[in-house]
């Protein structure tokens, strides 16, 4: 399934960044503050969350239909307040992608971590997260 396509990314307006190197953005907006009129950290979350998916389906896009991709587990530090727009990165945690290709063409199952940065506007870090990802990929 496609990340950006779901109603929930919809919903919180997470696009593709029009920043670069930046993967995907959440926009500003009142909708997502929180009591301190800052982003709510269940915003910065979804973002982070959705940028790993978004990270597995374009990287791994020729077998990303094939595969079903499960979130085991996640670990999340938020740095300092967000208080602008939010932008992603995302790397693979001591694996390369042919790794991963070779373990699931062989195993047809592999338990990956993905690196998640948040940054602001400033290109300040917001948050640092691992996402846990076991991914099957049946015959």
């Amino acid at each position: 399934m496609k990340v950006l396509k779901l109603p929930f990314t919809h919903k919180l307006n997470i696009r593709t960044s029009s920043r670069a190197p930046y993967l995907l953005e959440l926009p500003y907006s009142e909708k997502i503050l929180n009591h301190l009129n800052t982003i709510h950290g269940s915003a910065s979350y979804a973002l982070a969350e959705i940028s790993s998916g978004y990270f597995l389906n374009t990287r791994f896009a020729d077998i990303a239909d094939q595969t079903i991709p499960i979130l085991r587990e996640s670990r999340v530090k938020y740095k300092i307040a967000g208080q602008s727009s939010l932008y992603s990165k995302v790397q693979l945690k001591d694996m390369s992608e042919e790794d991963v290709l070779i373990q699931l063409k062989f195993k047809r199952k592999i338990l990956i971590t993905l690196l998640v940065k948040l940054y602001n506007e400033d290109q300040k870090l917001v948050l640092s997260a691992e996402f846990d990802w076991f991914i099957t990929l049946p015959r």
